[in-house]
This record gives C-alpha cells, structure tokens and sequence, in this order.
C-alpha cells in the first residue's frame, strides 16, 4: 500500500521549514562524492530513526536520449542506458539515468551494471572517478521567488505565523495544507576518470518523499 504524504499547515513557519530541508539536503549531495553516501547519511539525521535499508532498485524501463546538450562531452562512442531507484522502504528517495561508455570499462564493471542493481558509482568505483556538476534545477520551492515582505519577517521573528499563510506573495493552497510534488531537484553531472577522460552522464532526480521522515 502507498504511504500517504505528511501534511503540513501552510504557513510560512513551514514553508521555511521546507525551505531549509531542501536545501541541506541539496548542499550535502553537492558536496559528497558519491549521491548514494549522501542519502544514506541523509535518513541517519531523520529524527526517528528509519529500520529500512537504504536500497537501489534497477529498471528496466526503455533508454531515454542522453541530453542533447551535454551528450557531445561524452564523444561519438556508442552509449549505455541505465536508471535506478534509491528507496527506503515504502519511500523512493531519488532516480537516477545513467548514460554511459562501455568501452571504457573493465569486463566485470560491465557485467556488475547490466546484471546486478549496485549503485554506478560503487561499480565503477575502481576507476578513481570524479564528478563535474554541469547542471542544478529546482523543480519546486516552496517559498515564492519574491522577497518576502518585511512585515512577514517581522511575524515570522515573532514566532505567531500559525495560522493560514499570508495572501501576499505566498500562492494559494488547500485548506488541507501544503501540497508536496513529487520532485523536487535535479542534479546533472559528468563523470570522469581519474585521468579526467569523460565516461558517463547521469542526472539524478530527488523526490519530496525523501522529506517524509522530517514531516512526521
């Protein structure tokens, strides 16, 4: 059965609140070398601790074109399709597509991606690679782009926002609360060798329920 997502009130406190995850969340994947490190240390801050494993799933979904704009990074070589879901329990925490050049891989690096659901990077991890992020994109946000008025800051220092969020800058919503999407950032990124020969491309994409643990 689906776990139904947390409900926040939507005022601004919360808004913040979500704001602030986002963000950590995104500042610790940037900063680590391997996304599949970073989640695991991500559910080990949730305040009740999480008796799941964290869990790669492969797909076998149909390959998608490699980006068109960064598919020349990776050369004129015949390219791999790979995607993967980490999970955590009931929760999907991110997906990631995976374009990459087999022929710049060892035999067993091969077989461990086409038979096996390790994560990419522990595949290939023999290689000494690094990342390059080539690009960041937030699919929601759930503070308004505009600045927030003073007068909202001023109730925020005053720690009385409890009640529906004010109508100025802040959209409508549900009397339900705050409506969570399903996705919340993209990462794109290329992978090189050691030797700093491109490989691979992956864009990675993380989901609102890996949240779910800090909205309970």
């Amino acid at each position: 059965m689906t776990q139904p997502p947390p409900t926040l009130p939507d005022t601004l406190t919360d808004r913040l609140y979500l704001s602030t995850l986002i963000a950590r969340l995104e500042n610790a994947l940037l900063a680590s070398p391997s996304a599949t490190r970073a989640l695991e240390e991500w559910i080990a801050l949730a305040p009740e601790r999480i008796a799941a494993p964290l869990l790669v799933e492969r797909t076998h979904e149909p390959a998608t074109p490699c980006p068109a704009a960064f598919a020349p990074l990776l050369g004129e070589a015949p390219l791999h399709y790979r995607k993967i879901r980490m999970t955590c329990g009931p929760l999907v925490l991110s997906e990631a597509e995976n374009w990459y050049r087999p022929d710049l891989l060892d035999t067993d690096m091969q077989q461990a991606l086409d038979t096996t659901d390790i994560p990419f990077g522990r595949a290939v991890h023999a290689l000494g690679f690094f990342r390059q992020t080539l690009a960041r994109e937030s699919l929601w946000w759930p503070l308004p782009q505009e600045t927030l008025s003073r007068a909202q800051l001023q109730t925020l220092r005053a720690g009385t926002d409890r009640q529906t969020a004010p109508q100025e800058n802040l959209p409508a919503s549900p009397p339900s609360g705050i409506a969570l999407p399903a996705h919340l950032f993209r990462h794109t990124a290329l992978l090189r060798t050691q030797a700093g020969r491109p490989f691979s491309l992956v864009a990675e994409t993380y989901t609102a329920q890996s949240l779910w643990p800090f909205l309970g």
